[in-house]
């Protein structure tokens, strides 16, 4: 089942579990709690221990996350310079009815017994308290499966400096994981001795860390071949849309990937060499040697001052092209941006990508039930010692159930995500995960390969969110598509701003002549060779004055036109 939650931080202490190596101590109802002679009894109290973690799934309270709690004591018996197994004792009574933290009137009286110990005076002893390692409990198998031999995590359980708790095949529960206490002990740190026991408090902690991988599943998409055509749902599109945002962006403002506003300049500077030059050939006609004509030498100063204005307006766009940039990036660009949709939802990387971000088989019907992740040069930690120090020695986790959604809001779209919790042992500097390989029930295998490392610790939390298509680049425009782009010719071509006022120079434009040009311009623009442009009187209220021009947009179709950029990233939880 899918499970569906709000990623939340939680602390909490636990102890760690089973042991193998030596014979249970078995506990008399009936001893004398008086020690004998230089001896002294300690105590261990769980009063203020918090019962609180960073749990797989929300909400899960402690006598669920604790299936057993084992006591290990080591001293240094003899001669020896090493701390040396002395004790082994199973906490009686966990399970899912135990009150935490374990206080006194809560116990039960066997938990009460066993959370005693009578030690000699004088004598260095480390206490270790673990949780989850009980075998005959949890289960723990060699094989990692259910009807597999007994195994304990506790390995080389003789010395202290030795003992390491090994990851067990099997992925973690909420039920299983390790949890650890240790502290050293001597009578003369609280002057214990037969008449004044020692008091010592027990914080459980989580010794494993958590990473939680989740990879963005975009929307369905079955593409279906409609017309020797794949079809693009209007979902996909919306869905798509933002990730070309910032594309379309870098093609429209200046740079040497602006492609389109290239174009639209291209063409505006068509627009206005074609009215120049027809400007200048109406100014042939008023030549001051014709006799015929009256006014001749006024009519072809004008003329040439139109084509003149043509020349300046293009210089000025050259210097500051903000016109054809707020052109398109106002409602003009709804066919441009449109043309690009269209086009990058047919290339076939990005097609590859979509159906990728499922994990599913060829029919699409088969989701991903299990995850493991790939460690390059067996870097991932499976050993932690008593002393929490980790060794790394593993080349892949354990199979992990991939059953966590959560929905995130991006650029405004509800973008949803999938993926599995990794319980491990931090180690930073090692866990070099080169790879995540996903398994269908049905035996498909999706490889996604990526180098990362978030250098955890012990008992941290981080997330690892992948994101298959987070941007784009266009690589070039080769095989422009031609797009026809309605513009307001007055945002286009705003001529009072575009040409000098009295006073500014010599050439400079009264009022009445720049609207005597604008009216001379829309004359062309109404004629047979400016038909192309598609000129659009305005409304009685002065608006809607368009033309069409010509823009090439790149075709993202090619997989040499598109680069797709994923997104890998690496977050600490708080």
């Amino acid at each position: 089942m899918v499970r569906i939650y709000t990623l939340l931080y939680i602390y909490t202490f636990f102890a760690l579990g089973a042991f193998c190596s030596c014979e249970p101590e078995a506990i008399d109802g009936g001893r004398d709690m008086r020690p004998v002679e230089g001896t002294y009894v300690i105590d261990y109290t769980f009063e203020g221990t918090r019962t609180s973690t960073r749990s797989i799934h929300q909400d899960q309270p402690a006598n669920q996350r604790i299936s057993s709690l084992t006591y290990l004591l080591y001293g240094k018996d003899g001669e020896s310079k090493e701390s040396m197994l002395l004790k082994r004792r199973e906490i009686p009574d966990i399970s899912k009815d135990t009150k935490w933290p374990l206080k006194r009137e809560t116990m039960t009286w066997g938990q009460r017994e066993a959370l005693k110990d009578t030690l000699e005076q004088g004598m260095d002893y480390k206490v270790v308290f673990v949780a989850n390692i009980d075998s005959s409990i949890v289960k723990w198998t060699a094989d990692g499966t259910p009807n597999g031999t007994l195994w304990c995590p506790l390995r080389e359980a003789e010395s202290f400096s030795a003992a390491y708790l090994q990851l067990p095949v099997r992925p973690f529960t909420d039920s299983d994981m390790f949890y650890l206490f240790t502290s050293s002990v001597n009578s003369e740190d609280k002057g214990a001795d037969r008449d004044h026991p020692y008091n010592c408090p027990v914080l459980l902690q989580r010794v494993v860390t958590r990473t939680d991988f989740f990879t963005e599943r975009l929307p369905e998409w079955d593409m279906t071949i409609k017309e020797g055509k794949i079809e693009i749902p209007d979902t996909v599109k919306t869905y798509f849309q933002p990730a070309l945002i910032p594309l379309y962006s870098k093609l429209i403002m200046g740079g040497t990937d602006a492609h389109i506003f290239n174009s639209a300049k291209g063409s505006t500077t068509n627009l206005l060499n074609a009215m120049k030059e027809a400007f200048s050939a109406e100014q042939k006609k008023w030549t001051p040697t014709d006799p015929t004509k009256t006014d001749s030498v006024n009519t072809a100063a004008k003329y040439g001052k139109y084509a003149g204005g043509m020349l300046t307006i293009s210089n000025n766009l050259d210097q500051d092209p903000t016109p054809i940039i707020s052109v398109l990036s106002g409602k003009s660009a709804i066919p441009l941006v449109g043309s690009l949709l269209e086009t990058s939802l047919r290339n076939g990387s990005i097609q590859i990508l979509w159906k990728q971000s499922w994990r599913m088989d060829a029919d699409h019907k088969t989701p991903t039930t299990q995850a493991e992740v790939v460690y390059g040069s067996d870097s991932g930690a499976n050993r932690i010692f008593l002393d929490r120090t980790a060794k790394a020695g593993l080349s892949t986790s354990a199979r992990i159930p991939v059953d966590t959604t959560y929905i995130s809001e991006l650029q405004g779209f509800s973008h949803r995500f999938e993926g599995f919790s990794l319980i491990s042992y931090g180690l930073p500097g090692q866990n070099k995960i080169t790879a995540i390989k996903w398994y269908a029930s049905d035996g498909t295998t999706h490889t996604l390969t990526q180098e990362l490392q978030t250098n955890q610790g012990g008992n941290e939390w981080y997330q690892v969110t992948y994101r298959p298509i987070h941007s784009l680049d266009c690589l070039g425009n080769p095989n422009p598509i031609p797009v026809g782009m309605v513009c307001d010719i007055n945002t286009l071509l705003p001529l009072r701003e575009m040409l000098p006022k009295e006073g500014e120079e010599t050439s400079a434009w009264a009022d009445e002549e720049v609207e005597a040009l604008r009216a001379a311009m829309i004359g062309l623009l109404n004629t047979d060779d400016f038909k192309a442009y598609k000129y659009t009187a305005p409304t009685s209220d002065g608006t809607g004055e368009t033309i069409t021009l010509p823009v090439g947009v790149p075709d993202l179709s090619a997989d040499d036109a598109l680069q797709i950029n994923s997104e890998w990233k690496v977050e600490k939880h708080r």
